[in-house]
């Protein structure tokens, strides 16, 4: 098998890659289920954890949204192209986070959450942990994904939990409006350093269309019922190979703003045992997707070639090298593919083979992954292993709502 085999994102068509499209925005979201337990227990308890979640997207959103703003050819600065920008937002995955938005006749936007996955997840904590996670996280890292198109934009609530009763609904209400009059927001310079990172700056070019119907872009009228359907297959490609790299720029984020606070090895392990826990859990919902789970070796390279942990710029090339064999090589630019580079193709690059072989144990538990080289990987299924078992990191992660949640099917 090589990057060009059927199973590759280009080949898939349009339903397939809405579908899988909608498991590349919720990865954003395992993303940091599988975070959170790792850094509470390496770095000195939850102290870490309110700041992390509010620095690691003020470093990554503004950069991804004025990426995703380009490839879909949302222009302007006005609350319009804020609005769609959060259509494409892997904050807002769509249905597990039921976002709707409504523009205004006086230029400003509301939006409101008839589900939020995330709060039903905290709720479960108490009190404490829904102020926390829908005030004070909520407040600057809101604003911080508006400065991307507008500095004076301002994102503020209407209403928001606690829930008083406790069955509300909607689960909070905010108005998006652009304050002529108001400061404008300079950005952190933590988001300018994820900016220059080659991560931020990798070219994702829209392919070919391989089949008619839908839209190449997002530059009409905004869409209050848009879902990834809307889009054609070249710019569903695009879409999440984007969706992709707005996870690996959230993991950079976190990686730049841990690292000046604790020693980079114990953040390297965090982001290790993170990574474990998100890809096992995404690559087990891709497996389902497909129809792939307990499969042999071509199943594993399916759902590797699928799978959102390799963002553009990087080209994972698979061959089959054997009954149940496979070599995986990695290629891109130096500066890409750096050892050094934080986040977590960081971590890839150094020969970490962990993250990879729980994609390949979430479809077979008895495959087997080993660095074989720079940037190379054998993936081996050994009929006598005991299945492996499940690592703690994937146990953590699967206490949230979102490793069991179902999307409904568009047909």
């Amino acid at each position: 098998m090589t990057d060009s085999a059927p199973h590759q994102l280009e080949a898939l068509s349009r339903a397939d890659l809405a579908r899988l499209g909608r498991e590349f925005m919720l990865y954003g979201h395992i993303y940091d289920r599988a975070l959170m337990p790792q850094v509470g227990m390496r770095l000195g308890g939850g102290k870490e954890i309110e700041p992390l979640s509010i620095w690691e997207w003020k470093g990554a959103s503004p950069n991804y949204t004025r990426r995703m703003k380009r490839l879909m050819k949302i222009e302007g600065d006005d609350v319009t192209a804020i609005v769609k920008a959060l259509q494409l937002d892997v904050g807002f995955p769509h249905e597990y986070m039921d976002v709707r938005f409504e523009l205004q006749p006086d230029g400003s936007a509301e939006f409101w959450l008839k589900h939020c996955g995330a709060l039903m997840d905290v709720e479960k904590s108490g009190e404490r942990a829904v102020v926390m996670m829908c005030h004070r996280i909520e407040d600057p890292t809101f604003d911080a994904t508006a400065v991307a198109t507008n500095p004076r934009a301002r994102m503020r609530p209407i209403h928001r939990p606690p829930r008083t009763p406790a069955d509300r609904q909607p689960h909070c209400h905010w108005t998006i409006k652009i304050e002529p009059g108001a400061e404008p927001l300079i950005e952190e310079p933590l988001t300018l350093e994820v900016g220059r990172l080659a991560l931020a700056k990798v070219a994702n070019e829209r392919p070919a269309d391989r089949e008619p119907g839908g839209w190449h872009d997002y530059a009409g009228g905004f869409d209050a019922d848009f879902r990834l359907e809307h889009l054609s297959q070249g710019a569903l490609v695009a879409a999440l190979r984007e969706f992709s790299l707005q996870a690996h720029l959230l993991a950079a984020a976190a990686d730049l703003y841990l690292s000046q606070r604790h020693e980079r090895a114990k953040v390297r392990e965090v982001l290790t045992n993170q990574w474990v826990g998100a890809n096992w859990v995404a690559a087990e919902r891709i497996a389902a997707l497909r129809g792939l789970g307990g499969g042999g070796i071509d199943a594993v390279a399916e759902v590797l070639a699928l799978h959102p942990a390799f963002p553009p710029g990087v080209r994972a090339a698979l061959e089959r090298t054997g009954e149940r064999q496979a070599q995986l090589w990695l290629d891109g630019p130096h500066e890409l593919l750096d050892e050094d580079a934080p986040g977590w193709l960081g971590l890839l690059s150094g020969g970490e083979a962990r993250p990879v072989e729980a994609i390949a144990q979430a479809v077979n538990p008895r495959a087997r992954v080993t660095a074989a080289a720079a940037r190379a990987f054998t993936i081996e299924l050994d009929p006598e292993a005991e299945p492996a078992q499940e690592p703690q990191s994937v146990s953590l992660t699967r206490l949230s709502s979102v490793a069991a949640w179902r999307f409904r099917d568009f047909g």
